[in-house]
């Protein structure tokens, strides 16, 4: 019984310790040293900060939202404003030192590789990351946005900024083509999408934004290929 015990506390000592060993620091700021909250893996840190500073991070892809916060001008961040809702990808056993530029993305300045921690040979699989559709109220207001402009080469490109920092839900793919006149466009917009979508196997309910059979067939056949 003890030398069970004695196994089962040493594993679990050699789980936390391999932790320990792949885990990274991330200190995150913003370009003008404005005040921001965030909120990282749906953990809220609401306190809020110039200078955000946390380790223990395990390395892999983490979901961060940041929303900048100045109370004292009266400007466009007069109130919250979301700057960055997005994935990032975090390198094992590293100081990542990193910014939101004034262009409102995530930009890595410096990675320092932190020393070595001894670790006892136990393979720990790494879990795979987990991605979430893009929140209800950011997509009403990305659909507000494009919805409101004139030109469908307008639409396509704010949809195109979305898709390359977001993730979403077949649903939410099904309505912003909906908002695009051509079937041309249409088509292209359900192809880059496909890949930022957190439920393939719903994709085909894409199929009933087509005005023509022709543009089913042609996903079909880039599915298949991807």
């Amino acid at each position: 019984m003890k030398r069970i015990l004695f196994i089962s506390a040493f594993i679990i000592a050699s789980v936390q310790l391999q932790a320990s060993h792949l885990a990274s620091e991330l200190n995150l700021r913003i370009a003008d040293q404005a005040w921001f909250t965030v909120i990282l893996d749906n953990q809220a840190f609401g306190t809020p900060v110039n200078r955000f500073s946390i380790d223990d991070l395990q390395p892999g892809t983490h979901f961060l939202r940041v929303t900048r916060l100045d109370p004292n001008y009266y400007g466009p961040y007069s109130i919250p404003v979301v700057i960055y809702n997005g994935y990032i990808d975090i390198p094992a056993r590293s100081r990542v030192n990193a910014m939101i530029d004034r262009q409102f993305r995530f930009r890595i300045n410096k990675i320092i590789a932190l020393a070595p921690v001894y670790a006892p040979n136990v393979c720990i699989p790494t879990p795979a990351p987990i991605y979430y559709g893009m929140h209800d109220y950011d997509f009403n207001q990305l659909r507000y946005t494009i919805d409101k402009l004139s030109f469908e080469s307008s639409k396509m490109q704010v949809a195109r900024q979305a898709i390359a920092s977001n993730f979403f839900t077949t649903q939410q793919i099904a309505e912003l083509i909906k908002l695009m006149t051509f079937e041309s466009s249409k088509l292209d917009l359900a192809k880059i999408a496909y890949h930022k979508t957190i439920d393939r196997q719903n994709y085909f309910m894409i199929n009933d934004t087509f005005t023509f059979e022709s543009s089913i067939m042609d996903l079909n056949e880039y599915i298949q290929r991807s």
